[in-house]
């Protein structure tokens, strides 16, 4: 699976709230569907420009930021944005799908209004820093800054709350604030009060006799889930013709399905699965059925049974 591209300590994720709020209420933006991405980041005055980005003009912009003595963060694929700090400039790739847009350049703009970021002079952000691979703290700190403008701090887990728990509901809110139903599903776990999880899968692949394989990307859990399943056993890949890949929708969507766990107790518990494929990925959403009661629990290696 790939690695975490979100986890900062609390004192990080105070500062970022803090200029995350600061962003939303100079942008006029906090109460505003969808998110108002370009309100805010010309309120900020960080210019969006779209440019094919090749490697002939990443060396240009690489050599500029080494003549004037600072550090460059770079890219470890094809770049779809690159932010210059002096300019406050982000250039973004045109072909960026277009879902993408809003975090992409929320994210580009974090590096300008995340303040102590200035020690760099270049920041390039690909495929794999933006989705999922990624290592550098300043990154995480980005993503995390575009998440919190994104979905107005608190006010999506307020919105979040009022509606019914399930697939429909990242659905809605994803069109609502103007974001991609995979970085939405991301916020609507982690936010989440209830024990719960969504398991990202890539596209299936086709193998021989009619078989097919999706294998897991990523599993993001709220930090109640965590609590009670800290060493859950995930599947790394699911064939057709297994017994979890009934949660893997042959078209759109499937309906609820009950999936059980051990947890740390090892004691059986029931939750409900729906499933949401599209072009990119499949996102599994887990949801438990029982109340979380107050318990301590200990680590443990789990199981996982379908029935």
């Amino acid at each position: 699976m790939l690695a975490d591209d979100c986890s900062v300590s609390y004192e990080q994720l105070v500062a970022i709230r803090a200029a995350a709020d600061r962003a939303l209420r100079d942008g006029g933006a906090l109460g505003i569907f969808p998110t108002p991405v370009d309100d805010i980041m010309a309120a900020a005055r960080i210019e969006m420009v779209p440019l094919a980005i090749d490697e002939g003009y990443l060396a240009k912009l690489r050599r500029k930021a080494e003549n004037a003595g600072k550090a460059l963060l770079t890219a470890l694929s094809k770049a779809w944005g690159v932010f210059d700090p002096r300019s406050r400039i982000a250039f973004i790739d045109p072909e960026t799908p277009d879902a993408k847009l809003p975090f992409l350049k929320l994210h580009e703009g974090g590096h300008a209004l995340l303040e102590w970021q200035s020690i760099f002079g270049l920041f390039e952000d690909c495929r794999m820093t933006l989705d999922p691979f990624i290592k550098a703290q300043f990154e995480r700190e980005a993503n995390v800054f575009a998440s919190e403008v994104l979905f107005q701090m608190d006010i999506f887990a307020e919105e979040a709350g009022d509606l019914t728990f399930g697939m429909a509901a990242p659905l809605q809110l994803a069109k609502r604030y103007g974001a991609s139903v995979y970085a939405t599903a991301r916020r609507y776990v982690m936010a989440s009060d209830r024990v719960c999880a969504v398991l990202i899968f890539n596209p299936p692949i086709e193998e021989a006799f009619g078989q097919s394989v999706s294998s897991l990307r990523r599993v993001v859990a709220s930090p109640s889930f965590e609590a009670r399943f800290p060493a859950m056993a995930w599947p790394r890949e699911i064939r057709s013709r297994e017994a979890f890949a009934r949660l893997i929708p042959d078209r759109r969507m499937t309906r609820p399905r009950t999936v059980s766990f051990l947890d740390a107790n090892g004691e059986r518990q029931e939750f409900i699965a729906e499933s949401f494929r599209s072009r990119h990925q499949t996102l599994v959403l887990l949801h438990s059925v029982a109340t979380l009661q107050r318990r301590v629990y200990l680590p443990a290696q789990h199981s996982l049974s379908l029935f």
